[in-house]
């Protein structure tokens, strides 16, 4: 379980504008708010510079699991990510459409870096951001699983004191699961 001390709490809550800062940062700008990630070593050495920039600044990804054919679903979801390794970890609903695949075998999934805004059905903006391929595979590793939820915490700090807990739920009960994407270049 990821414990928070007062000073995160507080930032947090005076980022969402619900308490002021005074005597804990002189300005906002002490706040890292980013989202970004610093990227572990392993990454593989085939991905592109703008993959690799846009994997540790972007807060999201959006990933569709390919057809057989090869050509992406109609499922083209934004979501948040973390990497680990030299895997790209997503918490997601277990019985998503990007969950089902993975379990059934359509691991090829098609992953673009970057945040331009919710996905709705005909939206295409992500398409023109960095692309690369993964091969997705359920995570059940606890040390692998509890290390992702660390690293979210860590992404998403604010966002976290609402979902880190139905994380941990979702992944205990089984209603959420842990993707991770083994990455290729595109």
């Amino acid at each position: 379980m990821r414990h928070y001390t007062r000073r995160q709490v507080v930032l947090s809550l005076a980022a969402l504008g619900f308490t002021p800062l005074t005597g804990l940062a002189a300005d906002k700008t002490a706040l890292d708010l980013s989202n970004k990630q610093r990227l572990p070593g392993a990454l593989s050495p085939a991905l592109s510079p703008d993959i690799v920039q846009a994997l540790s600044e972007s807060p999201l990804v959006y990933l569709s699991p390919l057809h057989l054919n090869g050509n992406p679903s109609r499922c083209q979801a934004e979501i948040w990510f973390v990497m680990a390794q030299d895997a790209l970890l997503v918490c997601t609903d277990s019985k998503s459409w990007r969950a089902r695949a993975a379990a059934t075998g359509r691991q090829q999934t098609q992953i673009w870096v970057g945040d331009v805004g919710v996905w709705e059905p005909g939206f295409d903006q992500h398409l023109k951001l960095p692309s690369l391929r993964a091969t997705a595979r359920i995570e059940r590793a606890p040390e692998a699983v509890d290390a992702a939820l660390e690293a979210f915490g860590d992404k998403y700090p604010i966002q976290w004191l609402l979902w880190g807990n139905r994380f941990r739920r979702g992944l205990a009960d089984g209603s959420r699961v842990m993707l991770a994407y083994q990455l290729s270049p595109a």
